[in-house]
């Protein structure tokens, strides 16, 4: 298969698994260009183009993985939706077992304030360290039910958190957890995101839950440079 075949053939089956795994309920309304396999996306606003380095180099995302990985997964999530829920172990898990992977985490708190008081601990986390913070992730992450300012102290304090240095540091540094949450909201609204999770995998851009055969596939894309036009 020649390269532009397999461009095609990529592209085609990522945009086959961001139509099928979809979480029901969701009214996404992604535009030609977002959507499509190998582009940058644009906000057509201010004309001003946001790619997926562009994203990664924002400032408003947790680096976890290995920071020098060949390939970035930028992900977009709430603690309290369901599909990052499930999608979270294959993403964990292909992260650890490849460790060539640079993972971005977007705190995009959509479900209410517990959703909020879940991402703050995150990025209180952050500055305990990434252990800490990996730990605080994995805890919130699978959490089940609805969540609950109580519920997320207690695993994130159980899973490591110091949480008299969270308090403090997340009033200490109010303005910037504030800039953080603002900015990845500000960049989901420019691409138009309508739920949680997104994916983007080198220039890939993924909506949904796809599993970790799907997310596999999108590494070797990017590594075989297969994620530009």
């Amino acid at each position: 298969m020649t390269p532009r075949a397999r461009r095609a053939a990529l592209a085609a089956t990522c945009l086959l698994l961001a139509a099928v795994v979809l979480p029901l309920g969701w009214a996404w309304t992604l535009g030609t260009e977002s959507a499509r396999a190998a582009g940058v996306i644009v906000d057509e606003r201010d004309k001003q183009v946001l790619t997926p380095r562009a994203l990664a180099k924002t400032g408003t995302g947790v680096v976890t993985g290995n920071p020098q990985g060949d390939v970035t997964l930028v992900e977009y999530f709430d603690y309290q939706c369901p599909v990052c829920r499930r999608v979270h172990p294959d993403v964990r898990a292909l992260a650890a077992d490849d460790g060539n992977i640079r993972v971005i985490h977007k705190h995009w708190p959509i479900f209410g304030d517990a959703s909020v008081a879940a991402a703050k601990l995150a990025l209180a986390a952050h500055w305990q360290g990434p252990e800490v913070y990996d730990a605080v992730h994995h805890a919130l992450m699978t959490l089940s039910g609805r969540l609950t300012e109580d519920g997320v102290r207690e695993a994130a304090a159980e899973a490591g958190l110091d949480l008299d240095r969270a308090d403090a540091d997340l009033v200490g540094r109010a303005d910037d957890v504030a800039a953080r949450l603002q900015g990845v909201a500000s960049e989901a609204a420019q691409m138009g995101l309508r739920g949680t999770p997104v994916f983007l995998v080198g220039s890939y851009f993924l909506p949904g839950g796809p599993d970790r055969e799907a997310l596999e596939t999108l590494v070797e894309g990017v590594r075989k440079g297969e994620d530009r036009l």
